[in-house]
């Protein structure tokens, strides 16, 4: 059985968001963002903000009540932040280290086909400079990225490799299998 919500995940910088934005346009379906909706719901706060006033683990838990909002709806399409399937320590000490989000993935795909939009590393490292209202990954995204990678092929429903693809036949491809 077709889920009739799409997720998008997959690294920051992979170029999610112009993907579901285009692929909404031409399935006629609303498009959504965690970190738009997560920094709505902290009142206008970057998630940057958000991380440094409260924590990882407290951005994290955000994340998930956002999704389980999302649940109750349908035909959207979710452009999920970096993250997305990722746990915070509870704690940010020696050894502390983020983890699979068993919780998140269960619950995104529950309601979505789940799409990881893949680019390699040198890709998304030339992609992961100072963004606005996001914490800074420069120095640890490299390690992120390893350790995420697997974790986005282990949620995924449907992996489209970018490798010789653009924005545009992406959304073309996804709003061909998934009208």
């Amino acid at each position: 059985m077709q889920k009739s919500c799409i997720a998008l995940v997959g690294g920051r910088g992979a170029g999610k968001s112009k993907i579901s934005r285009k692929f909404g346009k031409l399935t006629n379906r609303v498009v959504l963002s965690t970190d738009t909706l997560v920094t709505y719901e902290a009142g206008g706060l970057t998630v940057d903000t958000i991380v440094s006033r409260y924590g990882w683990k407290n951005f994290r838990d955000r994340e998930y009540e956002v999704l389980e909002k999302l649940k109750a709806m349908k035909n959207i399409i979710i452009d999920c932040g970096g993250g997305i399937l990722v746990e915070a320590p509870d704690s940010s000490g020696p050894g502390s280290t983020e983890k699979y989000s068993e919780r998140k993935a269960d619950l995104l795909k529950s309601f979505c086909t789940v799409v990881y939009i893949q680019r390699d590393m040198k890709w998304l490292q030339s992609k992961s400079g100072r963004d606005s209202g996001r914490p800074d990954l420069i120095g640890e995204y490299d390690e992120l990225l390893r350790r995420r990678f697997a974790w986005y092929e282990k949620a995924a429903d449907r992996i489209v490799e970018m490798k010789d693809l653009e924005a545009d036949d992406v959304a073309k491809i996804l709003a061909a299998d998934y009208p």
